[in-house]
């Protein structure tokens, strides 16, 4: 690594592209720079801004090379170029393109027909998409083929044009009936035109084509080619509103959205063609910390456009990133005409913007498992918290009391993220008549370390400030033992702030929300569990208080009655009779009197 690091230094301080390799050869991480020293040096400060996935990769570097370039825009062609070659392990791949087809018409056949095929192919053929998926593709056919009454049969023509009795589509009405050899092949030609018109979302154009023919044709009596006319435009109309309009300009235009979720990111694709929704593209992607979303994004958008078959006029994306100018200036060359990047704020294109990442959203959301939040979040517990791999049992300790009245205790613990109840424990506090959250502290953990049988928690949370902390690690200390301990800090709205070491560090967690939600919800539940337990000690305690004041009756009479009757309110109910099944006859009548008078008498 010292090695490495040396190389670094002595890069020059010029635009270029480096290439990481691994002890046997291959290239796990190619990146390009402005100035190589000052980008590949940064790779050798480690810091905790560094997310795991760079340091895994910085860890298993075993050689580094580098190409100076003549400007940062070469840079960038050079390093889309090494990415595509060598597909190194640490940078974005985009999964494979064969899950997003294409609709083909090779228009040089005698009959064309549409297809969908996997690539897109430079063999003299139109292409159409990509397209969210092959069922997708299918349906576009099979919808544009049913407005037109094209053949969506398998038959091949001109083969099998007077073979073969029409099928049934023909018969029903959902095909002209090519097969019939009632109409020339000029008039398929001139449907397949017009499918090709729909599909790149030129409804209107068609519709008004169409009208005017319909008149010419009626104009000339030729009232059943009007007819035929007639009905084409209502099918016509009926798809067009079954496709989602979302923008009356013809341009091509992209639409890239995303969503951090709790452990992952999606980023999802729209590609507008014609006005509509022609297809989306949505991928996800693990992060370790929300600061490397930027580059993910970003790298994401280099990588999908620089290998991109078709690129968009535009493209729509919610926030600029380093490398756009650049990437601009190289899709544009590409295309061979201008490639634009547009922030769009309000307006048609921002709600296209505002569609993709609802989209994003939904992926996250449907991808991310409940094992994967909990297991992302107790990595970044880890990872702040600086503990040597993540917390598997997690204790949590809190001290509840009211004044010096029933001072008591509670501890709950959190399997692999999750509480366990069959774990939780309660405590009522002895060592102290006043109240004192440390030396309460102290005593609970003194007493749970004696229960060797029950192993060692990896993370104790104690809920309070570093003093609590820091008693729990007393405890631990003169007991011989050692674990992680951290406290739970609220704000002045009883909400979760921070965590905090025994030394009175605070660890913040507004940057991380899977942590804060996993500390808010251990440190409302371990509140929980004990001022219920306190509650329902003092409640006890006054209703045997209420039961002492009355003459001849004790605590272990007080403590019969509640256990036989339940609680205050039935004793005050019941009779002398049966009072008396529990206490002497004297002092179920002093009970009754004390509740009700003297009414028996």
């Amino acid at each position: 690594m010292d090695e490495l690091h040396q190389k670094a230094l002595s890069l020059p301080l010029l635009p270029g592209v480096y290439m990481f390799y691994d002890a046997d050869g291959n290239v796990i991480y190619v990146g390009k720079a402005k100035l190589l020293k000052n980008r590949v040096t940064q790779y050798f400060h480690r810091s905790a801004d560094m997310s795991p996935k760079t340091a895994k990769m910085v860890s298993a570097a075993a050689r580094l090379e580098y190409i100076v370039t003549a400007s940062e825009f070469e840079a960038l062609m050079l390093e889309c170029q090494l990415i595509k070659q060598y597909k190194p392990r640490y940078n974005i791949l985009l999964k494979d393109d064969k899950g997003y087809p294409f609709i083909r018409l090779d228009r040089r056949k005698e009959y064309p027909v549409f297809e969908v095929v996997n690539r897109r192919s430079d063999d003299g053929a139109e292409y159409f998409g990509p397209y969210g998926g092959r069922s997708i593709a299918f349906s576009v056919i099979e919808s544009v083929s049913e407005a037109l009454k094209l053949p969506l049969c398998s038959k091949k023509f001109p083969r099998d044009i007077g073979k073969d009795r029409p099928c049934l589509h023909y018969r029903t009405g959902r095909c002209y009936g090519v097969c019939t050899g009632k109409y020339d092949k000029a008039h398929y030609r001139d449907l397949i035109d017009q499918a090709v018109t729909i599909i790149n979302g030129g409804y209107k154009e068609l519709s008004q084509k169409l009208q005017e023919d319909m008149e010419a044709a009626a104009e000339k009596l030729e009232f059943e080619r009007a007819a035929i006319l007639r009905d084409r435009i209502s099918a016509i109309s009926r798809l067009d509103t079954k496709q989602k309009i979302v923008s009356r300009d013809r341009g091509a235009t992209d639409a890239v959205g995303y969503f951090i979720g709790e452990s992952k990111m999606a980023l999802s694709v729209l590609s507008i063609r014609g006005g509509i929704v022609a297809s989306q593209r949505v991928q996800t992607f693990a992060y370790s910390l929300r600061e490397e979303c930027a580059d993910i994004f970003s790298e994401f958008i280099i990588r999908y456009y620089s290998s991109a078959s078709l690129l968009p006029d535009r493209i729509l994306i919610p926030t600029a990133f380093e490398d756009m100018e650049l990437l601009g200036r190289l899709l544009s060359e590409a295309a061979g005409r201008k490639v634009s990047f547009e922030l769009p704020q309000r307006g048609l294109n921002r709600k296209l913007l505002d569609m993709a990442e609802s989209n994003a959203r939904a992926e996250t959301e449907r991808t991310t498992t409940e094992s994967e939040k909990v297991g992302f979040a107790l990595s970044e517990l880890a990872r702040i918290a600086l503990l040597p791999s993540p917390p598997k049992k997690i204790e949590s300790y809190d001290i509840s009391n009211t004044g010096s009245d029933s001072i008591v205790a509670s501890r709950i613990v959190y399997l692999d993220g999750r509480p366990d109840k069959s774990l939780y424990r309660r405590y009522s506090v002895k060592s102290i008549s006043a109240p004192d959250d440390c030396a309460a502290m102290k005593e609970i953990i003194s007493r749970r370390l004696k229960h060797t049988e029950d192993p060692l928690p990896d993370l104790i949370l104690t809920d309070g400030a570093a003093p609590q902390a820091s008693s729990a690690v007393e405890a631990l200390s003169e007991a011989g033992l050692t674990t992680a301990v951290l406290g739970m800090v609220k704000d002045d709205r009883h909400t979760t702030r921070a965590l905090v070491t025994p030394s009175g560090q605070e660890i913040g967690l507004s940057s991380t929300p899977a942590v804060f939600a996993l500390v808010a919800g251990i440190q409302n539940e371990v509140h929980r569990f004990a001022i219920t337990y306190h509650r329902a000690k003092r409640s006890k305690k006054a209703v045997s208080s209420a039961l002492t004041s009355i003459p001849g009756i004790g605590k272990a009479r007080a403590l019969a009655l509640m256990k036989k009757f339940g609680s205050l309110n039935a004793i005050k109910k019941a009779d002398v009779s049966a009072l008396s099944e529990v206490v002497p006859a004297p002092a179920a009548v002093a009970v009754y009197d004390y509740f009700n008078g003297d009414e028996h008498k």
